[in-house]
Parts: structure tokens; C-alpha cells; sequence
């Protein structure tokens, strides 16, 4: 089975913005906005209540729960619990602090979350992300939800209390590997048909999914990808589109253009001829026109922008 996720991980990178424990006494409850960040909550003690896209879900000790898309949501001590806006119930950490502990709401019954808030960059996030429900809960109630949690959260807290020279990135580096291991572990359960997730357990379209992201600059067209895939082109142009929501060239195209940002980004010397190269132009002319049509910008004005403060 060709391996997409690895694929897509080389072109990810994750960064921890803030992690800590929080314990929390009934009754609280807040409202949390949109934001541009991927929230993990692991509940190390009590329980508690997620209200997002009109669901209420129950998150019991020892729960892994995942939120990628940033999505409004409340989070309560039991259902329909009054909620306050975040801003009012958790102030900010100090510039500079990554790690905090904090105790908030009465005196009732205790809920203890270790939390950590992430930013997913690179040309993989928006597919990654794509390949993920708006939440994800994995059972910890009848033993670890992913393997070596023990050993990740005992990494953090070692890192936390001991406070040595590094702790803060070191204790950021498990809280990454436990994002991945849950990421993984989301993407074992079976697909909802007609999903991204399942162009990924598609073998055949997985075949070629895997060959376009690791080969971006080749000359592909549905026939070749096709061989790839194993099937006719024209069975394989129709699965692909049921799966992915798009066509194979489209689908390329788009990749290409999340590249050649990522290349913008991070190589500023870098020759525009030679960021187009790398993705599959020669021409350096097509290749503006083909980004300006995808991002809304030239190539150097995208690149001059991204370095401009508050970019």
C-alpha cells in the first residue's frame, strides 16, 4: 500500500505555539472562536463536554481529542453548562511563555487537560488537514489511545518540571509527536466514502497520489498517472474525481502552486526560473501565469509579501 501520508508529512512542518495542564472546577465553560491553529486536549482526570456543529460529545479520562480545523466550539463541565467568550475566562500567557499552569472555574468536581495549541505549515497542511474531520476522539478508556502516549506525556512533564536549558522546545517536540501519532491514528479508521481520506485507502488511486507528490516536475498527464494507478485512464479519471473532488491535472496543478509557495517562502535567493523548474516549468512566463491564476498574485509579488511584517 503506497504510504501518502509520509508523502504529504515531508512538506509539513509543526510548531508548537503554547502547551500546558489546566485544571478546571465545576461550573465553567467557554466559547472558543476560529483560529488558524490544530487544538489537542488529552484529559488526564474528570470529564467534560464538547458542543461543536451542533453535536454534544462527551470526552472521559484518558481521551485523545483532536481539533484540526480551528472550528467555533464550546467546551463545559456538562451539557448546557453557560459558556463565556475565551477572552474573558482565559487571559493570554506572558510574551515568550510556551508552557503554562493554570486553575480556573468554582469548586465542584475536578477536570484536569493537558492542552496544546499548534500551528501546521507547509505545502502538505491544506491536504493533511483535508484528510481530517472537523474532530477527532480516540478512546483512552480502555488503554492508551495511541501508542506510547505514556511515554510522550511523560516526556512533556519531565521536560516541564525540570525545567533544564531547552526544556520549553523539547517538551514542544513530544507535544508534535503526539499530534502525528493521533494524526495516524485517525487515518487507520475506516474512510467515509467519497472522501479524501478515502482516495488515501484506494490503492490504486493512492498509487497515484503518491507518485504526483513525489514527483511533482515529471510531465504527468491522466494517462501516465493512470499506469501508474494501474487502470484505464478513463476509470481511473472517474474514481479519482469521486475520491479527490477534483480532476488529476487539477489536482496537480494545485499541489504544485502549495510547492512552489512553500519555495517562495523558504528560499528567498532562490531564481524564480528556478521555482518554476522545480515544479514542473520550464517556462518561466507559464509558470506566473499559472501561479497568478492559483494564489491571485505574481510569484514575486507573493514573495515580497510573505516577507513584509504581519505576513
Amino acid at each position: 500500500m503506497p504510504d501518502v501520508l509520509t508523502a504529504l508529512l515531508r512538506h509539513v512542518r509543526i510548531e508548537t505555539s503554547l502547551f500546558g495542564r489546566v485544571e478546571l472546577g465545576a461550573p465553567w465553560g467557554a466559547r472558543i472562536g476560529p483560529r488558524e491553529i490544530v487544538l489537542l486536549h488529552h484529559l488526564l482526570e474528570g470529564e467534560m463536554w464538547l458542543e461543536l456543529d451542533g453535536r454534544e460529545i462527551r470526552v472521559g479520562q484518558g481521551d485523545l481529542l483532536l481539533l484540526p480545523h480551528g472550528v467555533p466550539h464550546c467546551l463545559r463541565h456538562r451539557p448546557g453548562a453557560a459558556v463565556v467568550d475565551e477572552e474573558r475566562w482565559l487571559s493570554p500567557p506572558r510574551p515568550g511563555v510556551q508552557s503554562v499552569r493554570r486553575r480556573l472555574g468554582g469548586d465542584g468536581a475536578r477536570t484536569v487537560v493537558l492542552c496544546a495549541a499548534m500551528h501546521v505549515i507547509g505545502a502538505g497542511r491544506s491536504l493533511l488537514l483535508r484528510a481530517l474531520p472537523s474532530v477527532v476522539l480516540l478512546d483512552g478508556g480502555a488503554g492508551e489511545p495511541v501508542p506510547g502516549l505514556g511515554r510522550l506525556l511523560d516526556g512533556i512533564r519531565d521536560e516541564v518540571r525540570g525545567r533544564r536549558p531547552g526544556a520549553p522546545v523539547m517538551a514542544a517536540r513530544f507535544a508534535e509527536l503526539l499530534l502525528l501519532q493521533a494524526i495516524r491514528a485517525e487515518l487507520e479508521r475506516p474512510a467515509p466514502p467519497g472522501s479524501f481520506r478515502a482516495a488515501l485507502a484506494d490503492e490504486r488511486v493512492a498509487r497515484a497520489l503518491d507518485a504526483l507528490y513525489q514527483a511533482p516536475a515529471r510531465a504527468w498527464t491522466v494517462a501516465s498517472l493512470a499506469r501508474e494507478a494501474g487502470m484505464s485512464r478513463s476509470g481511473f479519471a472517474l474514481a479519482f474525481r469521486e475520491h479527490v473532488g477534483e480532476g488529476p491535472l487539477r489536482h496537480l496543478t494545485r499541489w504544485r502552486m502549495e510547492l512552489a509557495k512553500e519555495t517562495l517562502r523558504e528560499r528567498p535567493g532562490l531564481a524564480l526560473a528556478e521555482v518554476a523548474s522545480s515544479v514542473g516549468y520550464q517556462d518561466e512566463a507559464a509558470f506566473n501565469v499559472a501561479f497568478r491564476r492559483e494564489v491571485g498574485v505574481p510569484p514575486g509579488a507573493y514573495r515580497s509579501r510573505d516577507r513584509e511584517p504581519g505576513y
